[in-house]
């Protein structure tokens, strides 16, 4: 009976551990206010594919900057969507940041100050928006917090397809943590042998 135990066990912590493998992702709808500088910034996960981020409504003329699980800027845009930014790209599995800001400080302040290119069209987004660069999310929240407030405590609403709030678990750890359990899966079974 030990022996059937501890397989059980062993089994269930392998399914456990590998359950957020392969879960669909569904759409965010967040809300809330800028903080004091103006700005807010959303965590979220994807399992990779097309991630279409869209501001619905709040501050009339907003912009979004993305960023990696690293912090590395990724691209800002700003008027894709009359005043309003709207950004859908392919990404990669993983985490990732996107901060809501006012224009016109992140996208042309910041980002064009570290590097990133101007780009008027990459086959997803339209309007203006700068991609890459060595920006970073630290340094433009820094860069925002030493701006006169703008926007201070505006409100905002935005949708994030194919995407799950928070941060995940970094891809590494969980299949660390997978490998974990299916290495207690075959002790359990050797011992039963």
């Amino acid at each position: 009976m030990k022996k059937i135990n501890k397989l059980l066990s062993g089994t269930a912590l392998a399914l456990a551990l590998s359950a957020g493998f392969g879960a669909a992702h569904a759409d965010i709808s967040a809300a809330g206010n800028f903080n004091a500088a103006g700005y807010a910034v959303l965590g979220f996960n994807t399992v990779g594919g097309v991630v279409d981020m869209q501001f619905t409504g709040g501050y009339g003329d907003a912009t979004f900057s993305l960023f990696n699980a690293a912090g590395a800027h990724l691209m800002s845009n700003d008027d894709s969507n009359s005043l309003n930014p709207h950004l859908t790209q392919f990404l990669s599995a993983g985490n990732y940041s996107l901060l809501v800001s006012y224009c016109c400080q992140s996208i042309y302040g910041y980002a064009q100050a570290n590097g990133g290119a101007f780009v008027n069209t990459d086959g997803y987004n339209s309007g203006s928006y700068v991609t890459g660069g060595s920006g970073t999310l630290a340094g433009m929240e820094a860069y925002l917090d030493a701006q006169t407030p703008y926007a201070a405590n505006a409100s905002y609403t935005l949708t994030i397809s194919n995407a799950t709030p928070g941060t995940a678990v970094p891809e590494p750890t969980s299949l660390a943590l997978a490998a974990l359990g299916l290495a207690g899966l075959g002790i359990a079974r050797r011992k039963r042998a």
